[in-house]
């Protein structure tokens, strides 16, 4: 009988100091917030796809020789990618360049009715001193007239005919100029190498892909669903976790909400504007 008491008694004490305490707290009155979640992912703010402009077989530049390994080099506006190479244009370039350059030696020396010319003109104002004093006939005088007059048009024709041939061999030359130029591929933006679809020696047509470039300027996209998206407003601010930066939180502001849903996902996108973002903030990065 004392046990069973004694048993009763340390039952008693053990529930006491083990059951749960109510703690009385003062209610205040507060704002309730409503939040709406999304996922986000890190996009760049230009993509640019840089295509061929002519046929040939492409050499990659040497900084991007790597092919895919290149990609995430970062990139300069007018840096060259490639070149494709165009040989028969090379050759018909470098002949048209010997062609204008033989033209302007010749451009440089006497016409070749000058000489003449001044032979010509010599002789009939010699004459003309000595046509009043009879010494000299009328009809000679005449016709040394006549053939000055003649060679003055001889010299002027070869004059136009010789600037004619130098425009035509300097057009030629700029025509062909730009088509090796089209031949080069350049960066159109400072950015970064996102994509390559192409290997070194590869033969390109006119109009396939060979690189993307991204702008190093990103900015955040996000996706809500349908039934939160009417929550959501310009100029609202949100806070942003990042899986590559788990232990912190960013701060962002909704720039715009676009209009039409994906289709496949029936999800909006939400462009947000992010608060001092981190140095190392890449492209990809998803949250």
């Amino acid at each position: 009988m004392g046990g069973g008491a004694a048993f009763v008694l340390l039952f008693a004490l053990t529930y006491y100091f083990l059951m749960p305490v109510a703690e009385v707290v003062t209610v205040r009155r507060g704002t309730a917030i409503s939040a709406v979640y999304g996922t986000v992912r890190i996009e760049p703010a230009f993509v640019v796809r840089v295509r061929a402009q002519n046929d040939g077989f492409i050499r990659l530049a040497e900084p991007f020789s790597a092919g895919r390994g290149a990609i995430g080099k970062s990139v300069e506006k007018g840096q060259l990618l490639a070149t494709i190479a165009d040989e028969e244009t090379s050759r018909e370039l470098k002949q048209a360049r010997a062609d204008l350059q033989a033209a302007i030696d010749r451009a440089a020396l006497p016409l070749p009715s000058s000489e003449l010319l001044k032979a010509a003109e010599d002789n009939l104002q010699r004459l003309e001193k000595v046509v009043g004093s009879g010494n000299v006939p009328a009809v000679e005088y005449q016709k040394a007239k006549s053939e000055a007059n003649r060679l003055r048009g001889a010299v002027e024709a070869e004059r136009i005919e010789r600037d004619r041939n130098l425009n035509s061999l300097g057009e030629t030359m700029k025509k062909l100029e730009a088509q090796m130029k089209n031949s080069e591929v350049r960066a159109p933006i400072d950015g970064v190498l996102t994509n390559v679809q192409t290997i070194d020696g590869e033969l390109v047509s006119d109009g396939n892909e060979l690189f993307t470039v991204s702008s190093h300027k990103n900015y955040v996209r996000g996706e809500v669903n349908e039934e939160d998206v009417g929550e959501v407003k310009p100029g609202m601010k949100a806070k942003l976790q990042l899986y590559a930066y788990r232990m912190k939180t960013f701060t962002a502001r909704v720039s715009s909400v676009q209009p039409a849903a994906d289709p496949t996902t029936q999800r909006y996108t939400v462009v947000l504007e992010m608060e001092n973002p981190p140095d190392n903030l890449m492209v990809g990065m998803t949250g």
